[in-house]
């Protein structure tokens, strides 16, 4: 029998999503172990990961302060026991049997680098759009994707290692160099979808409720300078719908040019335009 995946989970005042993401998690009967680090929240969300009841949650770390993604990423990839590791958010209800099916991918073929979720609504995938960025490797398909984020994904722990680092925003991976080097990311199909409660559209969501952008809308919707939930969930469509109709080779090239800060506006235009212009 293959060892569990180990997955961590990074959380700082999200207890309403918290909540319901470990209820749906350990509801399941995928076979994991759980690290949970908290990121010194004050908003009953430690009490939460303090009371978890579960012999798969196998670690647990309070931080005196928030440290955002990097420390708690370097703590678990040095502690964490399988050969397939992995994260996920704070805010999204995972399918069942997702690690299993993902991680006995990533043990058969050394070629795949992070295979995660769809983390779209279902509406926002089109088989049309999305098929020039489909690869097939050892008999199986995978929709490639430069920039999967670390909302639910599994990956060989030697390469999460080997790839690791600062980042300016989000994981501390390098995955444009993972995809330079050859390895394959993104998600294997037929899709598993993980659903965002951090999207306006979703049922859960806390911002599209209040009506407003407040300090419970998610670390994206806040960098970004979101004012209102409609124009948070318009850029996630148009994100999801970019990551569909770019080629992977440009979206590759895209990432690859924005390291120099000096020409990424140009030529973000250049590579995008065909894209996002319509034709005429």
């Amino acid at each position: 029998m293959a060892e569990p995946v180990n997955l961590l989970l990074i959380t700082y005042n999200r207890r309403q999503y918290l909540q319901k993401t470990l209820t749906h998690l350990l509801e399941s009967s995928s076979n994991f172990r759980l690290y949970c680090w908290d990121n010194a929240s004050v908003d009953g969300t430690a009490d939460i990961i303090a009371s978890i009841d579960d012999e798969r949650v196998v670690k647990r770390h309070f931080s005196q302060k928030n440290v955002n993604q990097f420390e708690p990423c370097m703590w678990f990839f040095e502690t964490a026991e399988s050969d397939v590791i992995g994260k996920i958010d704070d805010d999204v209800l995972l399918p069942e049997g997702w690690t299993e099916q993902f991680a006995s991918l990533i043990r058969q073929e050394p070629q795949f680098g992070m295979l995660g979720c769809w983390i779209f609504m279902p509406e926002d995938w089109n088989i049309n759009l999305a098929a020039r960025n489909i690869v097939e490797i050892s008999d199986h398909k995978i929709f490639q994707c430069t920039m999967i984020a670390g909302h639910s994904f599994v990956a060989r722990k030697e390469y999460l290692r080997r790839y690791s680092g600062r980042m300016p925003a989000g994981i501390p991976i390098d995955r444009v160099g993972m995809s330079i080097d050859g390895l394959v990311s993104g998600c294997p199909l037929p899709l598993m979808y993980a659903h965002n409660m951090d999207d306006p559209r979703s049922p859960f969501n806390m911002t599209m409720q209040s009506g407003e952008v407040g300090s419970d809308a998610g670390i994206t919707c806040r960098r970004l300078g979101f004012n209102s939930p409609e124009a948070f969930s318009n850029w996630i469509v148009e994100d999801a719908l970019l990551r569909q109709k770019v080629p992977f080779k440009q979206q590759l090239m895209w990432h690859k040019i924005t390291r120099d800060k000096t020409r990424v506006g140009r030529l973000k235009q250049k590579i995008l335009r065909p894209f996002v212009e319509p034709k005429v």
